[in-house]
């Protein structure tokens, strides 16, 4: 299973990607996390001092000797907390570069054994994010629990994904969202509005909780201490489960 995780009129994408390898973990898999952000990666500077090297996808994107794209995933992974992470540039040219590569990855996301969790960042006209959406099983799309961001994220789930004129279009069958209910927002709807408002589009519903964000940034397991009475593990745990259900419902179709 492969999932792309993105953010459209929200924030948060590369914290939930991390939460969602995270809770594949707690369920006993052995994810792979790749940072694919074309505006740069935060995650070897988010993670604790030392723990992953940043450029890990540019190795990937740009080898210095001839291996296939699997050969090349797998010496530019770093495990850690029981997963593979192969993280961005931190630089946004060269991470931009990722996507227009010497040598072709995206199809090598298929050849990565367990649950692969992509992280695109923030949905923008123009990126060059088409390679890696061929290779999705599902898209998830994080909004802020904001009225107009929950409208705007349906509307662009129902123009089958397309942020610009310029995008190739996408199955809309691929994106579900996700709510992160962040407290900054002016106009609030309810988890039942919501629900009412994107049916089966919606994959999940994520509490604001800074500790719990924290603590995933300090690679603390789910099921350690600082989660037992976090919702957000309970929101991470119920959004891994479904989109397993998701894909497994599209695979036997």
């Amino acid at each position: 299973m492969i999932v792309g995780v993105t953010s459209w009129r929200g924030t948060g994408a590369t914290t939930t990607a991390l939460g969602l390898a995270a809770a594949f973990v707690a369920r006993g898999e052995r994810p792979w996390l790749v940072e694919a952000d074309p505006a740069g990666g935060v995650l070897a500077a988010r993670l604790p001092r030392h723990t992953v090297q940043p450029g890990g996808l540019e190795r990937v994107a740009f080898p210095d000797r001839r291996s296939s794209a699997h050969e090349r995933f797998v010496a530019a992974a770093t495990d850690v907390a029981g997963m593979r992470v192969v993280t961005a540039a931190g630089d946004p040219f060269r991470a931009w570069a990722c996507h227009s590569p010497r040598a072709p990855w995206a199809p090598a996301l298929r050849e990565l054994d367990g649950p692969v969790v992509v992280d695109l960042g923030r949905m923008r006209g123009g990126a060059p994010h088409a390679a890696v959406l061929d290779q999705l099983d599902a898209l998830l799309v994080l909004a802020d629990a904001d009225a107009v961001s929950v409208a705007t994220t349906l509307e662009w789930a129902e123009s089958m994904g397309r942020a610009a004129p310029v995008d190739a279009a996408m199955p809309v069958d691929l994106v579900c969202c996700c709510i992160v209910d962040a407290p900054t927002v002016l106009d609030r709807v309810g988890r039942v509005d919501v629900l009412a408002e994107l049916g089966h589009r919606c994959a999940g519903w994520l509490p604001w909780d800074p500790a719990g964000a924290r603590a995933l940034h300090d690679l603390v397991p789910l099921g350690d201490r600082p989660f037992r009475r976090s919702g957000l593990a309970h929101g991470l745990a119920h959004l891994a489960a479904d989109l397993v259900r998701r894909t497994d419902a599209e695979a036997a179709a």
